[in-house]
């Protein structure tokens, strides 16, 4: 290599590395030491490359796609990496089969760290499903997943259950006491719902003051038990923290409860235990 292209390769702001035929590293620039956590000359003439990604199967599965693609080459394929200290790291590989006299005489890759754009991109899924008042998952995603959980059940035969949670008396609240106190009596509903719930149901905020419950593999009897333990929770702490508070209206909750049978839809679903949640409103009013 020549000292230009030396130059070139030390400066480059993404890992270039380069193998000979039996896989193992003959370049590895100060991005790749960075990026990796190794030191060059510990890799040098003595590392596979094979043992840097962050399975062997991946490194098969570039390795065949280097020797059986047209032009012995792969642009843009995104894959992982595993650092010296065990971390996965997420990369964009443009790589090339080094040919000499017509044999293969190694392989040079260019890789790119995608770490940060795969935190953004986890970050902004994260925000298009939350209510980002309560932190519970929003309407949105409760359509998705009940739509997910709606096809297994009806795939495998299991039970599903939905619950359909109305504050009652929260106008009070905003009328009384303000929209902000309004808006810290929804994260307390929020904050009941991580604490009353399984691990395996799934809150979500559906609008205003009404909060939906998936609940997988769950039939009614035991619905009815997680929507009375809610309740019940609900009503405790309600009392022993905001009954404190001058001239604050006391909040409970309705439930309804509706178990997937073999003709329900999402909707029929979503309609049935919102119908069975107002029935219990209405009784207690």
């Amino acid at each position: 290599m020549t000292t230009q292209l030396q130059e070139l390769v030390s400066l480059s702001p993404d890992p270039i590395i380069a193998v000979n035929r039996e896989g193992k590293i003959t370049l590895f620039n100060q991005a790749a030491e960075r990026l990796l956590g190794y030191r060059g000359s510990d890799v040098l003439e003595v590392v596979s490359i094979a043992s840097i990604y962050a399975s062997r199967d991946l490194a098969r599965h570039v390795n065949k796609l280097l020797h059986t693609s047209p032009d012995h080459q792969v642009e843009g394929m995104e894959t992982q990496l595993q650092s010296k200290v065990g971390r996965t790291i997420d990369i964009r590989l443009s790589a090339k089969l080094l040919m000499r006299n017509g044999e293969v005489v190694g392989s040079i890759g260019f890789f790119h760290d995608l770490t940060e754009r795969k935190r953004l991109e986890t970050m902004l899924k994260q925000l298009s499903i939350t209510d980002n008042l309560t932190g519970l998952f929003n309407q949105r995603h409760f359509r998705a997943a009940l739509n997910v959980e709606l096809e297994r059940s009806s795939r495998y035969g299991r039970p599903l259950c939905l619950i359909c949670i109305d504050l009652d008396d929260f106008k009070q609240i905003n009328d009384q006491l303000g929209h902000l106190e309004g808006d810290n009596a929804l994260r307390f509903a929020a904050r009941v719902l991580h604490k009353a719930l399984r691990k395996t149901d799934v809150a979500f905020r559906y609008g205003g003051d009404e909060f939906m419950l998936l609940l997988p593999e769950t039939d009614m009897a035991e619905a009815q038990a997680i929507g009375a333990r809610v309740k019940a929770l609900f009503d405790a702490l309600w009392h022993t923290e905001w009954s404190a508070i001058a001239d604050c209206p006391t909040v409970s909750l309705s439930y309804g409860i509706a178990e997937r049978d073999a003709a329900d839809s999402a909707e029929s679903l979503i309609q049935r235990a919102d119908s069975a949640m107002y029935r219990i409103k209405k009784n207690r009013a």
